[in-house]
């Protein structure tokens, strides 16, 4: 997973360069051309950049900065296999490069299941490299890990070391919902779209904050927002959905949730969505349709179970219903034991 796309140079030209087993001319050339390759990739010329860089390697094969800028480079252009051999072999040369371990940390993060991602982020930590995104990415292993005190540290450190960060005030306004801080997610939410106007998911859970406090028309405000930054996010268009249904807008609610699952497919909970408001305008056969064909996906959902429990009932058919709500206790919809009891 590619969080951030534009690479984040943290460079700065050295004064020197001691190396005891140069001579001095070597040293002076060997600061001369790393530079020169600094000088090159701060201006994106990547190419002229590697030749410099390479041409330090002439010099001193095991100088671990310049395999860590190349590194950076080939980061940038896509050449993966290659960067990680250079963050390697930065590492390999000197142990102290904080950042050779940041950058293969950020670099195996879409794919670590080990959790080996995390221990190259406090490396860094450890070796001298704070930063932003340092704790930002460890910040989203401790999140993925569940560990929801951590990763709150780690984005509020995050944050701390850049004001406009606004990724880490959305993953960190995740948190604080989950915790129950629904005026804090708000803020976090707000401030993460004042930083970054075109931000379509942050306004689409913005808006489900302000739901969950009951401002439906301030949530339907968000969602249209979202929408309208990115018209493909089956989200927003399910959370629409839903503030419309709460306000008694039920064809429009029913607009939403089609779109949505048009978007997305099998998208579960979109359908119950659908099922429910359909079941709300008394059209029972088109919602126990609508089940059904959930059900073919979603074999053994207990909630699939339970409403379609509910809309046998509103039939009239209170056995096919007792059988549904059954099979939703056996699928662990633990409600359903309530419904049970009418069929005693």
């Amino acid at each position: 997973m590619k969080r951030f796309i534009t690479l984040i140079f943290f460079m700065l030209l050295l004064p020197g360069i001691i190396h005891a087993q140069l001579s001095f001319k070597e040293k002076r050339e060997l600061k001369r051309t790393y530079n020169e390759g600094i000088q090159l990739l701060q201006k994106r010329e990547y190419v002229k950049a590697i030749r410099a860089f390479n041409q330090c390697f002439s010099i001193d094969s095991s100088y671990g900065k310049a395999y860590l800028q190349r590194g950076r480079i080939r980061l940038e252009l896509e050449m993966n296999t290659e960067a990680l051999e250079d963050f390697n072999r930065a590492i390999r040369s000197d142990e102290d490069l904080g950042q050779a371990f940041f950058y293969k940390g950020y670099l195996l993060f879409g794919e670590d299941t080990t959790g080996l991602s995390k221990k190259l982020f406090s490396k860094a930590i450890e070796k001298g490299f704070e930063d932003g995104y340092v704790y930002y990415y460890r910040g989203l292993c401790f999140l993925l890990e569940d560990k929801m005190d951590k990763a709150l540290f780690d984005f509020n450190k995050a944050i701390g070391f850049k004001e406009d960060f606004a990724m880490a005030y959305h993953d960190r306004a995740g948190i604080k919902r989950r915790m129950g801080d629904l005026q804090g997610a708000l803020y976090d939410y707000k401030t993460a779209v004042n930083y970054q106007q075109f931000f379509p998911l942050a306004y689409n859970n913005m808006g489900s904050v302000k739901i969950k406090m009951g401002d439906y028309d301030g949530g339907m405000e968000d969602f249209n927002k979202s929408i309208a930054q990115d018209s493909t996010l089956f989200l927003a268009y399910n959370n629409r959905g839903y503030a419309h249904y709460q306000l008694g807008n039920l064809d429009s609610a029913l607009y939403d949730f089609n779109k949505a699952i048009d978007l997305a497919g099998s998208f579960r909970e979109a359908q119950l969505n659908k099922a429910s408001t359909l079941a709300k305008k008394e059209d029972y056969a088109l919602a126990l349709d609508v089940l059904n064909k959930s059900l073919d996906q979603f074999k053994q959902d207990g909630l699939l179970f339970l409403n379609r429990g509910l809309v046998r009932e509103l039939q009239g058919d209170v056995t096919g219903a007792c059988s549904d709500w059954s099979k939703a206790l056996e699928a662990g919809a633990e409600e359903a034991a309530e419904y049970l009891e009418e069929c005693k």
